[in-house]
């Protein structure tokens, strides 16, 4: 990947995530939201979005609520970036963090049996 693809990943990463916290107006929109990852390609056509959302229970609606808010979020963006092309959102969830929870918890339990 080039470098100037990685600065560009790297302010658009930074734009996304201070739109989803603090200009999106949409109460649906709540809780601890991470862009995990972004990866444009070379031509600015298409940009993936990696999201992380930690609050189980509204995930998969806060999720679907972001994705709603997509061309919002690209007018945003255009604003916040200077690319003479502001590339399509698409936005992925990203279960890494709570995979690694859950492999956290698996071994804790096992050193503690191990221990008792």
């Amino acid at each position: 990947m080039s470098e100037r693809i990685l600065r560009v990943n790297s302010e658009i990463q930074k734009a996304i995530s201070y739109i989803i916290a603090h200009e999106i107006k949409n109460p649906l929109i709540r809780g601890l939201i991470t862009v995990t990852k972004v990866d444009t390609t070379a031509d600015l056509d298409q940009c993936k979005v990696y999201l992380s959302i930690f609050e189980q229970e509204t995930k998969e609606e806060v999720f679907n609520q972001i994705k709603h808010s997509a061309g919002f979020i690209r007018r945003e963006l255009a604003k916040a970036v200077d690319l003479r092309k502001v590339p399509f959102l698409t936005f992925y969830l990203d279960e890494s963090f709570a995979y690694g929870s859950k492999i956290d918890e698996t071994i804790n339990r096992i050193n503690e049996e191990r221990n008792n």
